[in-house]
């Protein structure tokens, strides 16, 4: 489940779907209606649909995991974004979404969506949610290759990723988590990405009832972490909850990508902010990169030779930049500066007229505020020897 049905909690809630669209969705599951004992009428409408047996239902703890799923994602799909990121996920796969919209909201929009085609659409949701989660802020950990073994590199056949499927299964189950864990794979030209989904740490939540009174509900949070395999340049990068679970992808992706558990260094610095000092502002040309329109500098945190122990951070002005504010050109900081711990870069995608924005720390780690404009971004990153590379690249 990829969290709690809060949109379900109170009776109101679960009167803001569509009841037809609820009712189809629930008669995919007989053998549940059966066991509670809810008969769904012929023509549902809000005034003759069992709610309270509905909401108890909903927030029962032995739901089949699909219908659970469904439910959740009706939740958390049930957005302007979370539709627009179901007819994408739809547009890349070749599935068609040709029903009629108009009078839906978009919760029962997702309904809908997982209704259509049935049972083609079945996994349509889980695999939207997944694009949800790619295009959402995080923070990535790298893995260089010990050695060059990127001429092993294969696409996970279905038998491969069962079985690396299986193994994460026993590990979270042997970590007390327990059952329920997944993983979707997306596979770019040079990138290819598994999200792995699993069941987190117990939360308690209260909530309200339709008399105002409290109480508590018990619920696993379904957790997400990424897995990031370069195939150019044969590193992993990873973004994950916890950093013990890190050796474990280290060597179960070594093994199913290229046939070598312990292929990956552990513990490397292998992001540097060096290129920053002296004559740098060329990087910021980004002609070369395909899909990338313009980047700069917003904001520097470094160390001065001449200010011994004191940590300097300039940030340029709202709207502005730090190499619209640059007097000391052609050089972007003082050619005194010693070490640079972090820079926060503002870009924008020729796609796009927003801009986002990237955060880059020395050592290991990289944020991206949408994570789904890692791709283009990975390219400037590695061409401006921003990302250091054990291996020769021609």
């Amino acid at each position: 489940m990829p969290g709690p049905r809060k949109c379900f909690l109170t009776i109101k809630s679960l009167q803001r779907l569509d009841p037809r669209l609820l009712c189809a969705v629930l008669q995919k599951f007989p053998d549940v209606l059966r066991a509670h004992k809810i008969r769904l009428p012929a023509q549902p409408d809000l005034s003759n649909l069992d709610y309270p047996a509905l909401q108890a239902l909903c927030l029962c703890g032995d739901l089949p995991a699909e219908l659970d799923d469904v439910l959740s994602y009706v939740n958390i799909l049930g957005t302007t974004s979370g539709w627009e990121r179901i007819q994408e996920e739809a547009r890349a796969q070749g599935r068609k979404l040709d029903f009629q919209t108009a009078g839906l909201t978009h919760a029962d929009l997702v309904m809908q969506a997982w209704l259509h085609d049935w049972p083609n659409n079945r996994t349509l949701l889980e695999e939207s949610y997944a694009r949800v989660r790619i295009h959402a802020r995080s923070s990535y950990v790298y893995f260089p290759a010990a050695r060059d073994v990127r001429s092993r590199y294969r696409t996970p056949t279905a038998a491969i990723m069962e079985k690396l499927q299986e193994d994460l299964s026993a590990y979270f189950i042997a970590e007390q988590l327990g059952k329920g864990t997944h993983i979707i794979k997306f596979d770019f030209a040079q990138e290819i990405w598994f999200l792995i989904k699993y069941p987190g740490q117990f939360k308690r939540q209260m909530e309200y009832d339709d008399e105002g009174a409290t109480g508590s509900h018990m619920f696993k949070p379904e957790e997400y972490d990424a897995v990031i395999y370069h195939k150019h340049y044969g590193d992993l990068r990873m973004n994950t909850n916890r950093a013990r679970d890190r050796t474990k992808y280290r060597i179960l992706f070594g093994h199913a990508l290229l046939n070598s558990a312990n292929v990956f260094v552990p513990y490397a610095h292998v992001i540097t902010l060096e290129p920053l000092k002296g004559r740098c502002l060329d990087l910021f040309n980004c002609e070369d990169i395909p899909g990338l329109a313009e980047i700069s500098p917003m904001e520097l945190t470094f160390h001065d030779l001449q200010s011994p122990g004191r940590e300097i951070v300039w940030r340029a002005e709202p709207g502005s930049s730090l190499l619209l504010s640059n007097r000391i050109a052609p050089l972007l900081l003082p050619d005194t500066t010693d070490t640079i711990h972090r820079a926060v870069f503002r870009y924008r995608l020729r796609d796009r007229q927003k801009t986002e924005t990237l955060t880059v720390h020395q050592g290991c780690t990289m944020t991206y505020e949408r994570d789904g404009d890692s791709a283009v971004l990975e390219e400037w990153l590695r061409l401006r020897k921003f990302v250091k590379h054990q291996l020769a690249v021609g």
